[in-house]
């Protein structure tokens, strides 16, 4: 059995911190450590207990401080060898990708805008027990400089960054099983991976294609033109207007394992 993870909130909305702590003590590998809407707090509490992770939000207007010079504190710390660096998930009301550059810079793992589908508590705590099955371990080990991407983020939680980059919806049947296709693929391809995920999840081989090309297609059809094809760079038969199944798990197959 896994051990139960630890994960401190940093967040000014008090009505959210309570809805987390319920879902946290509803769930079995979860466990809410402290939380905080002022980020001096925030970094002394993140000392002293070491969570596993570490959800953050940027603007505490309720609390006090920010966000930004909190993880800017907590890198110098972590770059330090002073502290072990925890899984780390903004979750903001921010839309500025500059911002969620600047966050993703110093150290962020994961970012989440809270007005998209599957940002509530009960889908972060999802989205944490996939990275954790991605990964062997939440905390990452004492590391010096360069970090790499590979070294920072298990397998998992790239490959929903990736997915969550093209908007495709958290909350849709695909969603698991594209991730689950992609991370198969990323160990070397198989002839039937539609039928693999099938039995995993007791569906048939057609119930999963479909899932999976409906995931994409309503990203394709709703998802901003410019930043879509930013992260998807691959060609797109213009005559369908979106990636079959097989070119899309392709195609991030390669880019992940490629380290881009």
């Amino acid at each position: 059995m896994q051990r139960v993870l630890t994960v401190m909130i940093v967040e000014d909305e008090q009505e959210l911190c309570e809805e987390f702590e319920k879902c946290f003590a509803e769930s079995d590998g979860l466990e809410l450590a402290a939380a905080t809407g002022n980020a001096d707090q925030g970094l002394e509490l993140i000392q002293y207990l070491h969570p596993d992770v570490l959800i953050l939000d940027l603007e505490l207007h309720n609390g006090g401080g920010n966000g930004i010079v909190l993880l800017n504190e907590l890198s110098k710390l972590v770059k330090a060898k002073k502290l072990k660096k925890p899984f780390i998930l903004v979750n903001t009301n921010n839309s500025s990708r500059t911002t969620y550059q600047i966050v993703r810079n110093l150290g962020a793992d994961f970012v989440m805008y809270k007005h998209q589908e599957g940002s509530g508590p009960e889908d972060i705590a999802e989205f944490l027990y996939a990275v954790r099955a991605g990964g062997s371990e939440m905390i990452q080990p004492e590391m010096t400089d360069p970090i790499t991407k590979e070294e920072k983020v298990p397998l998992r939680a790239r490959i929903l960054e990736e997915l969550n980059n093209i908007a495709i919806c958290p909350r849709s049947k695909g969603y698991n099983y594209l991730a689950d296709a992609i991370e198969i693929y990323c160990g070397g391809q198989t002839p039937n991976v539609s039928s693999v995920i099938g039995v995993k999840y007791g569906k048939t081989e057609a119930s999963v294609e479909r899932a999976m090309q409906n995931a994409i297609d309503r990203a394709w059809s709703t998802a901003d033109i410019n930043e879509l094809y930013e992260h998807y760079t691959a060609h797109v038969n213009s005559k369908r207007c979106s990636p079959t199944v097989t070119e899309f798990i392709c195609y991030y197959a390669a880019k992940i394992n490629s380290g881009k």
